[in-house]
């Protein structure tokens, strides 16, 4: 299965999607989402069939839907670092680091914290939708590590 790295996913991955679905930015922000299956046997029958049934163009809609979804789905919680926000405004309304930090009122050190684990809880929710709205071809997310940093070897 093929792997991405969670930042390069939602700045380059997520938008071809939105474009190919042909879906407008501002469809983006406004939407509802709800999971909830229709019927009570947690199997939404009329969603299933027509997921069988899409072209291209309505399966990346689709699948765009469905990482808005695992954004939505991220808690936004005061005390909790605001990661749907952060989320929000950074990955869908482009706005800059700058300004998110701004729009969610927290210091710079607060923000990177937030941000980062913001981007560690949208891998949960949506390796969740990935597979409860059945898109395999959605790719495997991780979250970039850093190269460790070897301590210098004195020479002689």
């Amino acid at each position: 299965m093929e792997r991405t790295d969670v930042i390069s996913f939602l700045t380059k991955d997520f938008w071809k999607y939105i474009n190919e679905g042909g879906m407008h930015p501002g469809e983006l922000s406004g939407v509802q989402m709800t999971g909830m299956p229709s019927s009570h046997s947690n199997i939404n029958n009329t969603e299933k069939e027509y997921v069988e049934t899409m072209n291209k163009a309505e399966r990346a809609r689709y699948l765009a839907t469905t990482v808005l979804i695992a954004i939505k789905d991220c808690s936004d919680f005061e005390y909790r670092g605001k990661h749907k926000t952060i989320l929000e405004a950074y990955y869908i309304q482009n706005l800059d680091n700058q300004a998110t930090m701004i729009k969610v009122g927290m210091s710079e050190a607060q923000y990177k914290r937030s941000k980062k684990s913001a981007l560690k809880e949208f891998i949960q929710r949506y390796n969740f939708w990935r597979d409860y709205r059945q898109c395999p071809e959605l790719p495997s997310l991780f979250y970039p590590q850093k190269p460790k940093k070897h301590p210098k070897t004195t020479q002689k």
